[in-house]
C-alpha cells in the first residue's frame, strides 16, 4: 500500500544519502538555514560539500531531498530540490510515562525507546527523584536530550519525532495522557504478571514506570485510585531506565513490528 511504498522509498534513500532534521523543511521557502547542531553535524562529521545532496525530514512526517546551496564554518543553507512527500503517523501510538532520573540513565532510556518506537515522552519529577538531579530545572533537563530523538530518527528512518513534554508530577502527566489509551503503571509489587495479550490490535497505549527509589505511597494511591492497570515484569528486578524499555519493546512487538 502507499505506507508501505513510501517506507520503502525512505529505507533506500537512507542507504543512498545522509539524513538531517529541520522543521523548516515544509515551510513556504525552498531555501532555508539548518539550525547550528544539524549544521555543525553536516559540516564536522559528515564533511558534507556545497552542491551535495542530503535527506532532510521535518519531524512531522515530511521528507525530502534538498541541496547543500550554501556552506561556511559554522552555517549550513539546503535548497529543496523536489515535494515534501508526507508519511502517516503509525498505528497503535505508544506513550512513556517517565520520571527523570541520572542524566546517563535518562539518556540511554530516552534513546532506546525512541528506537524501539515510543511516539510521546510525558517526563515528570518523583517525589522520590534522586538527588543527583533533584534541583536540575526540569525543562532545561529534557531540552538538552532533544538532540537524542533527533539523532535516532535521522538513523533509523523515522521522520516522526517523539514529541518531549515535562510536568512538575506524576498527576499531572498521566492528566494529560490520553486517557482513551490502555495504561499500565509498571511496579514491583503489583501482583499481576503483564501480559501484551490484554492489548488489543487497535489499542493506544500508555505505560507509566518510576524511579531508581520506586514510586512513592502518595503517587501509587493516586495511580490505583484512577484504575490504571498495575502490572509487575517477572522476578528479576529491572532497573528504573531498564524496565519501561522492555515493555515498550514487548508492546511494540505485540503491535507486530519495531519500528
Amino acid at each position: 500500500d502507499l505506507h508501505l511504498s513510501i517506507r520503502r522509498q525512505r529505507q533506500m534513500c537512507i542507504r543512498d544519502r545522509h539524513r538531517v532534521y529541520c522543521k523548516s523543511l515544509s515551510g513556504p521557502n525552498k531555501k532555508f538555514k539548518l539550525d547550528e547542531p544539524q549544521s555543525h553535524h553536516l559540516i564536522k562529521a559528515l564533511r558534507i560539500k556545497q552542491n551535495d545532496i542530503v535527506e532532510v525530514f521535518d519531524g512531522i512526517g515530511g521528507v525530502a531531498k534538498c541541496e547543500v546551496s550554501e556552506l561556511s564554518k559554522k552555517n549550513c543553507t539546503l535548497t529543496r530540490l523536489e515535494d515534501v512527500l508526507n508519511s502517516d503517523v503509525e498505528c497503535n501510538l505508544i506513550t512513556a510515562i517517565i520520571p527523570v532520573i541520572k542524566r546517563s540513565n535518562f539518556n540511554f532510556m530516552l534513546q532506546k525507546m525512541s528506537e524501539i518506537g515510543v511516539n510521546n515522552f510525558l517526563i515528570y519529577r518523583p517525589e522520590k527523584i534522586d538527588q543527583s538531579v533533584a534541583k536540575k530545572d526540569l525543562f532545561k533537563f529534557v531540552e538538552r536530550s532533544q538532540e537524542i530523538v533527533i539523532s535516532v530518527c535521522k538513523q533509523c528512518g523515522n521522520n516522526h519525532l517523539p514529541t518531549l513534554e515535562t510536568y512538575s508530577d506524576i498527576k499531572s502527566a498521566v492528566n494529560a495522557a490520553d486517557q482513551n489509551s490502555k495504561m499500565f503503571v509498571f511496579d514491583t509489587d503489583a501482583s499481576d504478571y503483564f501480559d501484551a495479550k490484554e492489548i488489543n490490535k487497535d489499542d493506544n497505549v500508555t505505560i507509566i514506570s518510576g524511579p531508581e527509589s520506586g514510586f512513592s505511597q502518595q503517587e501509587l494511591n493516586f495511580l490505583l485510585k484512577n484504575k490504571i492497570m498495575n502490572r509487575y515484569l517477572g522476578k528479576n528486578i529491572l532497573r528504573s531506565e531498564t524496565a519501561p524499555v522492555v515493555v515498550a519493546a514487548i508492546i511494540r512487538n505485540h503491535f507486530g513490528k519495531i519500528t
